[in-house]
Order: C-alpha cells, then structure tokens, then sequence
C-alpha cells in the first residue's frame, strides 16, 4: 500500500472514498471531479484489481500529483485476486476506511463540483442515518422495484461499529454476482444494501437534485440482476447479519 501524504490536516476527514477499479480508462477523470470539489476535507483510497497496475499509467500519476497539491490524501493498494476480486476489493477499502461517512465509488462516476459539498451538509446534521444516495443518471441497471428507495454509486453511508461488523462479514464470507467464482448462493451488494439499512431502522435519503453521471454509455442495462434468486438471496443475507449482530432491532417475521 502506498500514500501520496498529501493531507496534513489534523482533523477527521468528513468523508472517506473508496474506488474499486479494474483499470476502467474513465478512473483518472473519477479522481479529478473527486479533487476538484469544492469539499477538500475527504480522504480517498483506491483499490486496483486491473491486469496491469495503474499506479504505471501516467493520467493517474498525473491525478495522485495533484491530490497532493490540493492537500487530499489518495492512498492506493494492488490487490492480486481474481475469483473474488470485486469482494476481497471491498474488503481491503473497508478495512482502509474507518470513518464515519462512507463512500464506495465507481471508477466510471463523475460528479459536478459541490456535490461533496451538498453532501457533508448533510451527514453533519444527520447524527446518524443510513445512507445518503445522490440521484446517479444511467447507472446501468434496473431498480429494485420492492425498494422505496435504493442504494446505488456514489452513496454514503454511516458507518459505526454495528454497520462495520456486519459489512467486513459480509464481504469476507460471500460471492458477489461480480466475482469470477462460482457459488450457488450469490448475492448482488446493492440489493444486500439497499436492504441492511431499512432493516436496522435507518434513515435512508436519495436527493434528486444532487445528480452524478455514471460514464460508461456504452453498458447495457443489466436485466439479470433483478433475477428473483439473486434479490432473494442478498435479501436473506441482510436479514441473517442483522439478526446476528443486532436481533434487537428484528422484528419477528422480519
């Protein structure tokens, strides 16, 4: 693991960001709209599953020089793993990331300049909730119809130690719909989510007009993860971690 150092600020960062990439040309302009934001007060950490690093390649040199000019901390990991890599990915940001606002962000997400900032307003007078979603424009995959509102990229969190237990759980022990590996009982993470926090009766936001771009036009929507089994069983997850560390908050049945 590395660090560019750059933040010398003695104070918590307000939000903490983790990208997950698989080498996606899209992740230096990620980086950019992220250090270009009017909020500065943000840590960032990458986690690279690609091939070939892309600590080599020169836009994202170009992004982590000037993540030290604006004084935000970027630090970054190569993660060797291939049946599990978008799992054990999450995990390695989660164990980075020990905050209280959460971010999993894409490396095909952009965001306008005071997004951040739209955002920290909130999570400082939010004590603490469930997740913050800012409105994501062609995210690529169908909504989650039972679901009043839905986890999607770019959504913060509020993590506290309850939320990490059963998310370092989570990602440790099962297979996502992303992971190359095989498993019978596979769960898709934004419907598990979507799910965790209504079940741990958590204020859950999404604010339409505070909007992100998801950048990869080309994507087709992904019908299949709608798929019964796969919402069924992400669904069965967040009941089954809930109940095991915090069975208070279950009501029977639920």
């Amino acid at each position: 693991m590395i660090s560019n150092g750059a933040s010398t600020r003695s104070d918590q960062p307000i939000l903490e960001i983790g990208i997950l990439t698989k080498g996606k040309p899209t992740l230096s302009m990620v980086l950019v709209s992220l250090l270009l934001q009017e909020l500065q007060n943000i840590r960032i950490h990458i986690v690279d599953t690609s091939e070939t690093p892309v600590i080599k390649r020169d836009d994202v040199m170009f992004a982590l020089k000037l993540a030290f000019d604006r004084h935000i901390a970027c630090g970054y990991e190569y993660l060797r793993e291939k049946d599990r890599a978008f799992s054990t990915g999450r995990l390695k940001l989660l164990e980075a990331l020990t905050g209280r606002n959460i971010c999993f962000m894409d490396d095909d997400v952009v965001m306008p300049s005071d997004t951040l900032a739209k955002i920290a307003s909130f999570v400082q007078d939010a004590g603490e909730y469930g997740y913050y979603a800012p409105f994501c424009r062609n995210t690529g995959a169908r909504s989650l119809a039972s679901e009043e509102h839905q986890f999607s990229p770019g959504t913060i969190f509020f993590q506290d130690e309850l939320v990490r237990n059963v998310l370092l759980e989570y990602y440790e022990t099962t297979v996502d719909v992303l992971d190359k590996k095989r498993s019978r009982e596979k769960v898709w993470e934004i419907a598990f989510l979507s799910r965790l926090f209504p079940l741990l009766g958590r204020r859950c936001v999404v604010q339409n007009d505070n909007v992100i771009y998801h950048l990869d036009y080309h994507e087709r929507p992904k019908w299949d993860l709608l798929e019964p089994q796969l919402v069924r069983s992400s669904t069965t997850m967040a009941r089954d971690l809930v109940r095991k560390h915090a069975p208070a908050v279950v009501a029977p049945g639920g």
